[in-house]
């Protein structure tokens, strides 16, 4: 099989035995040999903050769309790598957020990104990902006590502060965000103050992003997973067009065989500003091009939560409790 280049995704042309070049980007690649064939475990391999041009020469990514800055690497194999980035747009320089990244076969070609942009969801990432360690055992098997079990709790938010929320929206148009009027735009509300905008799906229903901080971070099933079941997983971040949560999941045809998923959905809410309700357009989809990062060793999860704690004292992210 030839070596592909994972940048461009084309045929490498060889150089000498063992390193491939790209006709197209000109990006060199040594060739990995991996000495244990059929085993693709993840190795446990500690590095400190490494320069983005680190990533940039060894692993799939495009300074077109985003700036890697530098980033720390969590696990990797022969065959996968985990990493935490810290990155930005190239023109919004200011403006950063932590990129999860991972790579797959041996060019450690994209596999999936998970992206954080703020320090109230990376607060929620981090307590999420605490849960799940304290929940599950090595083989992703429950372990928690059946009062916390995700078959009794399917609550996203939390329930009285939505009621409220969403009566005051209903019955006095008052904005979720800012408190001030609304506009009924037919389609949905809008607030001419801070630009909030609440979609409406069926009577009395409104719809609208939620703080991150009033996420209930329960166990819950209601995710909208496609392929594989859900065990458990546990929303992060809740937005009128995006949604993302953290699962373990398990397929039907092997259910002993579990792992964590850290999962992105998006829905079409141009087309419903524009063109007002539909069912088909109220549908969460997969996230495209934003893959999912895979966790097969329950071990990771600790290393994880450590360089996400690392990064946000790098980014100056205020992450504790009160009181902390």
């Amino acid at each position: 099989m030839k070596m592909r280049c994972p940048a461009c995704d084309i045929p490498m042309e060889p150089l000498v035995a063992g390193i491939f070049q790209c006709p197209q980007c000109n990006k060199i690649i040594k060739e990995k040999m991996d000495n244990d064939e059929g085993k693709d475990q993840d190795k446990i391999k500690k590095l400190d903050f490494q320069d983005g041009e680190y990533f940039y020469r060894n692993a799939s990514l495009n300074k077109n769309y985003e700036i890697c800055e530098k980033g720390i690497t969590i696990i990797k194999s022969p065959k996968r790598w985990l990493a935490a980035l810290i990155c930005y747009a190239p023109h919004l320089k200011t403006s950063k957020y932590i990129r999860l990244s991972w790579w797959k076969k041996e060019v450690y070609q994209h596999g999936g990104f998970f992206k954080i942009t703020n320090s109230d969801v990376l607060k929620n990432v981090i307590i999420a990902l605490d849960k799940i360690n304290a929940s599950f055992d090595e083989f992703w098997s429950w372990k928690g006590s059946f009062e916390e079990n995700s078959k009794n709790n399917d609550n996203v938010f939390e329930d009285e502060k939505l009621k409220i929320l969403k009566y005051r929206i209903i019955e006095n148009l008052t904005c979720p965000n800012c408190n001030k009027k609304l506009i009924n735009r037919k389609s949905h509300y809008e607030c001419v103050h801070c630009g909030e905008i609440i979609l409406i799906n069926g009577y009395k229903d409104p719809i609208f992003d939620i703080n991150p901080k009033n996420l209930s971070l329960k166990f819950t099933t209601n995710l909208p997973v496609n392929f594989y079941l859900v065990n458990t997983g546990i929303t992060v971040n809740w937005l009128m067009a995006e949604w993302k949560a953290i699962a373990v999941i398990y397929s039907n045809d092997n259910p002993n065989k579990k792992w964590l998923r850290f999962y992105t959905w998006e829905r079409d809410v141009q087309s419903l500003l524009k063109y007002g309700r539909s069912g088909a357009q109220m549908t969460w989809n997969a996230k495209r091009g934003s893959g999912s990062p895979n966790i097969y060793d329950k071990k990771t999860l600790k290393l994880l939560i450590e360089d996400l704690k690392k990064i946000a004292n790098e980014l100056n992210w205020n992450i504790k409790n009160k009181g902390d």
